[in-house]
């Protein structure tokens, strides 16, 4: 076990990296609309840009892993990460009126190298010599939301200390990362993958109803989680009038703490727990964070109301891995491709419908309504997400009787 403690560590730095690196731009909504002048829809764009690109490579790449290994692509992932960031911070200075366009291209870019990260982070950990899977898998993804604390708070901190104009040093502060954990990949041992003829065959593995279900739990699942995420800090400030600072502290990390606290505590008593129980309850739990986000006059109960939802999904994501690949041992490393396909789908589609809702509600305000046609957007656009953590604890039901009903087979 100590020859794969740096092995460890890179996961971990590279979850780290990912929480940082996929909520910098919901964190940078606002000082890109202010100086750009870009839409909610735009804005929602690039959200969409960013998981599309993810859930690209997990397809793209989950297949090649499995024949090729984890050494290339470990190097390949932050490496890619690097470069997208960089040109992201680039573009406002020569792009001109081309700007939005060239975002969405590094966008792209740095999008793949999540997407890299999350096919075989995963099954690296999964591979690792050792017992309590459920466990391991929880501290690793609990990475990605101390990332998400770090990326929050430090360029919030950071934007309030340079100023708006400042977020292109901020991404390249941010762009370091990637560099350290390529020099990590470099020199650790990786598990090997199974062998070709041992895998289950893809189409058979598309046709099996336990991967069916794993896919719609992971697919509504990872949209209830990310969403809200992705639109806290700009609900907060524009629908409900809390300071930037204040929501990105209050709201992201609260949320990011939350659902890291959640995943850090399930590795230590998850041995003990109902993992199907467990992400049903937090489904439904995520389903009334939704409502009163989207319905309370008190901005305080709002607040609690996005800590409790970080909570409640925390497990969604990771623990519908683990269950699937016990369920599926053969698979290799293609689940774990397309299932984190499966959670970057959802989140893709559901951000960019929650920012198009928002600008086509807006004009719909009722004269009654004592908001801004602008809150009214935001509220209703949260209030149809709720439909996301319902269909959750659906296909979370479905995916325990599957489970169930092939070890009696």
């Amino acid at each position: 076990m100590r020859s794969f403690l740096r092995t460890k560590l890179a996961c971990y730095v590279s979850y780290f990296t990912q929480g940082i690196v996929m909520n910098l731009t919901a964190v940078l909504f606002v000082p890109l609309q202010t100086l750009y002048g870009f839409t909610y829809t735009q804005l929602g764009t690039l959200v969409f840009i960013n998981f599309v690109f993810q859930l690209l490579a997990d397809v793209v790449f989950s297949k090649p892993l499995d024949r090729f290994g984890f050494k290339a692509f470990s190097r390949l992932a932050p490496l890619t990460c690097f470069l997208g960031l960089a040109l992201f911070a680039s573009v406002p200075s020569w792009a001109g009126r081309f700007t939005f366009a060239g975002l969405c291209v590094a966008t792209a870019i740095f999008s793949a190298s999540l997407g890299i990260w999350e096919v075989i982070l995963s099954p690296i950990i999964n591979g690792l010599p050792g017992e309590h899977k459920e466990s391991s898998m929880a501290i690793l993804h609990s990475f990605l939301a101390w990332g998400m604390i770090a990326g929050i708070a430090g360029t919030t901190l950071l934007l309030k200390v340079f100023g708006a104009r400042g977020w292109q040093l901020i991404v390249l502060i941010w762009s370091i990362l990637p560099l350290i954990n390529l020099i990590q990949f470099w020199g650790a041992p990786l598990p090997s993958t199974k062998p070709q003829e041992q895998l289950m065959k893809t189409r058979s593995l598309l046709k099996n109803r336990v991967f069916i279900l794993s896919f719609l739990a992971i697919f509504f699942g990872a949209a209830a989680e990310i969403t809200l995420m992705q639109w806290i800090s700009t609900f907060l400030e524009r629908g409900t009038g809390m300071s930037k600072l204040a929501g990105d502290l209050l709201g992201l990390c609260g949320f990011a703490l939350c659902f890291g606290l959640g995943r850090l505590v399930f590795s230590i008593f998850g041995k003990k727990w109902d993992t199907h129980k467990l992400m049903i309850y937090g489904s439904a739990a995520a389903a009334a964070c939704y409502l009163v986000v989207a319905l309370s006059p008190s901005t305080a109960l709002t607040v609690f109301a996005c800590w409790v939802a970080g909570a409640a999904t925390c497990l969604l994501w990771p623990e519908t891995l683990v269950v699937a690949a016990s369920a599926l041992p053969a698979a290799g490393a293609a689940l774990f491709g397309l299932l984190a396909a499966a959670g970057d789908l959802g989140t893709a589609i559901s951000s960019f419908l929650v920012g198009t809702a928002a600008d086509l509600l807006a004009p719909l305000v009722p004269d009654s309504f004592s908001i801004s046609a602008e809150q009214f957007g935001l509220r209703a656009a949260v209030l149809l997400g709720c439909v996301l953590p319902i269909l959750s604890v659906v296909f979370q039901v479905l995916l325990k009787r599957g489970v169930a009903r092939a070890k009696n087979e």
